[in-house]
């Protein structure tokens, strides 16, 4: 038993050296190295598909860009504005008390100044005497021709006495009303020496001071009305078929970058003056400009936004800010 199991061992062990052996012998399978020539044609397929890549990103970019901006037209050539009014006094005469100084906030009906009252005054006490004074001769003249009127049927007077008492005093009746007239104005005249606030606002342009003498009619200062403000946006003719009153519209001013406003457009200018042109008498013949020019520069018209949420402490007038047109005006 021991020898033929040493015997299988052993051929068992021989046949596989003799695999080994076969196996080192065997020529080995050869291994393909990548080329130079492969390196570079692939790493120009890679050029080639980002340039491409890239252009078309560039291509889509530019389309979006330009719908977006051609369905939603912006400038930067916009300023803000607000109503200015004069103020100017209604009666000449003396300023005795200034109330308010440059650039002050100031509410509806607040004195802004006043004026000496006492010329106005004086006149207004006259007149009230001229009015007592013709009282007492109204009254005279209607006892008189109480007291002729009964003689007349009796031949105690003549009638040419009655119609001249009854002339008298249709007349003074008649001077009664002017006067009364005359009252009146006066007093408005007076009251007119308060100067008032005619809605709240900022006082503007003030260069005055008390003593200085004032004459109707002429502004001595202006009052800046923040209780509305819009915005004058310049957009090019080729624009404004996407601009229609009502519009939405987003406003940013320069001087607050990050903060946005809303506003609606109330309307697009229908009259600009074109630039270079020449007024001429309408029996005066046309003027041509001997030059011709190769580029021709789009009109701009302005558009006016009203801003539905002004800031009073950012909104100044005349500051510069950017319009953006959101769409078509909400139905």
């Amino acid at each position: 038993m021991g020898e033929p199991t040493t015997t299988l061992n052993q051929e068992t062990a021989t046949r596989t050296a003799a695999g080994s052996a076969t196996q080192a012998a065997a020529p080995a399978k050869p291994t393909v190295a990548p080329t130079a020539k492969d390196s570079a044609e692939g790493r120009k397929l890679i050029r080639n598909l980002v340039a491409l890549l890239v252009v078309f990103s560039a291509v889509f970019l530019t389309f979006y860009v330009w719908s977006v901006l051609e369905r939603h037209p912006r400038t930067d050539d916009a300023t803000v504005q607000a109503n200015v009014v004069g103020i100017a006094p209604r009666v000449a005469g003396q300023i005795i008390k200034l109330n308010v100084q440059d650039n002050q906030a100031v509410k509806k009906d607040d004195v802004l100044f006043e004026i000496d009252p006492e010329d106005y005054r004086l006149v207004l006490e006259k007149a009230k005497a001229d009015l007592a004074a013709l009282d007492r001769q109204i009254a005279q003249a209607h006892s008189t021709l109480q007291r002729l009127e009964p003689l007349l049927p009796k031949s105690f007077t003549t009638a040419e006495n009655v119609d001249e008492a009854r002339t008298k005093l249709t007349t003074l009746q008649a001077q009664r009303e002017g006067v009364v007239a005359t009252i009146n104005l006066e007093e408005l005249h007076l009251s007119y020496c308060n100067v008032i606030a005619p809605f709240s606002g900022r006082v503007i342009n003030l260069n005055i001071s008390a003593g200085a003498h004032v004459t109707t009619g002429v502004p001595i200062f202006s009052l800046l009305d923040t209780s509305k403000w819009y915005v004058i946006a310049q957009f090019r003719e080729g624009e404004l078929r996407h601009i229609s009153p009502g519009s939405p519209a987003t406003v940013y001013l320069v001087s607050a970058p990050n903060q946005r406003f809303r506003g609606k457009v109330q309307g697009i200018g229908w009259a600009v003056k074109p630039e270079g042109e020449i007024d001429l008498p309408p029996s005066g013949v046309p003027y041509v400009k001997r030059e011709l020019n190769w580029v021709r520069v789009a009109q701009r018209f302005p558009v006016r936004i009203e801003v539905e949420n002004p800031d009073p402490n950012l909104f100044r007038m005349g500051a510069s800010a950017v319009a953006i047109i959101d769409g078509p005006p909400a139905r």
